[in-house]
């Protein structure tokens, strides 16, 4: 497993950025267009280029015979491919993980994230809240649990506090400085995270609207 981080700037602006948007294809673009603020664009338009960028490296396909398909309950996949993804973002990171065959997921979640009584209840069972002695661990447990139930392909669908993070099978919790990454899938516990800079993303495409 192979798993991607890039740190957006605070101050980077929609205005900066937005001309990438035309490196997407028609749905891509859509999608983007459609978010409600410039944060969630921003961060929209990074995932899909992070993505479509390592496909094109690791297929040698361009990105004009990129073709996806969905799961039942919405996972992304690259049609008729072996090759699988998943894809996260956060308050200032975009995180993606390939690899081969093997179902994956990952997540990524800022370390200072606020979190509440109610968030606690929805999230942990009894076993894990004994073990959360901090925000920080929650959050451990939180990121496994998305994870791994991406890499099953139901994401949030299930109920959280039935999956015990402290059981999980071929998933681990990576520290990131102020960022926690959750991975999960063959290989998990022995991957590293290698960062990209967002120059060296945009370096890859050089169409412009």
């Amino acid at each position: 497993m192979d798993i991607l981080l890039l740190r957006i700037k605070e101050n980077l602006s929609w205005s900066e950025i937005r001309g990438y948007v035309g490196c997407l294809g028609a749905s891509g673009r859509a999608a983007v267009n459609k978010k409600a603020n410039d944060t969630d664009k921003i961060n929209a338009l990074l995932s899909r280029l992070l993505v479509i960028s390592e496909i094109e490296r690791r297929t040698g396909l361009s990105r004009r015979k990129i073709k996806f398909t969905c799961g039942s309950f919405g996972k992304p996949y690259l049609k008729d491919s072996e090759l699988q993804f998943s894809i996260s973002h956060t308050r200032g990171a975009v995180c993606a993980a390939f690899g081969d065959g093997e179902e994956l997921g990952v997540d990524v979640e800022r370390r200072d994230r606020r979190v509440n009584e109610a968030m606690y209840k929805r999230v942990l069972n009894d076993e894990e809240r004994f073990h959360a002695t901090s925000d920080t661990d929650f959050i451990r447990f939180w990121v496994q649990k998305e994870a791994f139930l991406k890499r099953l392909g139901v994401g949030i669908t299930r109920d959280l506090r039935g999956v015990n993070s402290l059981e999980l099978p071929d998933t681990a919790v990576i520290d990131c400085g102020e960022l926690l990454v959750g991975a999960s899938g063959k290989g998990a516990p022995e991957a590293a995270v290698q960062e990209i800079t967002l120059n060296e993303l945009l370096d890859r495409f050089t169409v412009k609207l």
